[in-house]
């Protein structure tokens, strides 16, 4: 057995010790708070954090991400550490705790419509359209006049076939236009987008936001916005 593997082995043990002295604590108590914190700080420097979806992502984008997803997934150790059992490895749990919260964390950022894309480690604000959750919430009083509706009609028309000539590289399929449709009238998410067209969800924002900055004088020309 290398040094490294029994290193691991030591930090499981260490750790599934701490787990079982906190359940043995009273819940609220000060001891449990305190025992918290170490198990806490013991994961962090465990050496044994998984990151998943890293591949997938801008090292910009993912480290705000993961950071958030992180930050979660301690959350739920503590809330939660009571359900936790001793026949599966503590750094296994913790880490599928940390998946599941950095893909509720991805689904919110895709949900929001990518409204900031990452460029040489900046976060550049852009200008972000309804969503599909939006136009749900969005009154009903009259369709007709609604911007809503405005905003759709002039997707679908293209007065001008600007939205339309604004293309992918390689991809004359992939226009702003038919994304713009795909997420705002068919109300599709930009995963559900990316995995249809076997394109990376960055992307296909990254194109999407850089065109959007392009066209909004276009936008502003026929919406008034």
């Amino acid at each position: 057995m290398s040094r490294h593997h029994r290193s691991l082995i030591d930090v499981e043990q260490q750790l599934r010790q701490q787990v079982q002295k906190i359940q043995s604590s009273l819940p609220q108590s000060a001891e449990r708070r305190l025992l918290l914190h170490r198990l806490l700080q013991d994961i962090l420097h465990s050496g044994k954090l998984g990151h998943p979806q890293k591949a997938v992502w801008p090292d910009a984008l993912y480290a705000d991400l993961y950071a958030e997803a992180l930050q979660k997934t301690l959350l739920v150790v503590c809330q939660k550490i009571d359900h936790y059992r001793s026949e599966h490895p503590v750094m296994a749990w913790v880490n599928f705790q940390l998946k599941c919260q950095l893909n509720e964390v991805i689904q919110d950022y895709l949900k929001k419509g990518m409204t900031q894309v990452p460029k040489t480690g900046e976060t550049v604000p852009v200008i972000c359209l309804p969503t599909w959750d939006d136009l749900d919430r969005a009154p009903h009083a009259d369709a007709e006049d609604s911007d809503i509706v405005l905003l759709q009609q002039f997707l679908q028309q293209d007065p001008e076939r600007l939205l339309q000539k604004k293309q992918l590289r390689e991809r004359a399929d992939v226009t702003f236009q038919s994304l713009a449709l795909a997420k705002f009238v068919e109300g599709r998410s930009w995963a559900e987008i990316a995995i249809t067209l076997e394109v990376s969800p960055q992307t296909l924002c990254s194109f999407f936001n850089r065109q959007l900055k392009e066209l909004l004088p276009y936008f502003r020309k026929y919406l008034k916005y």
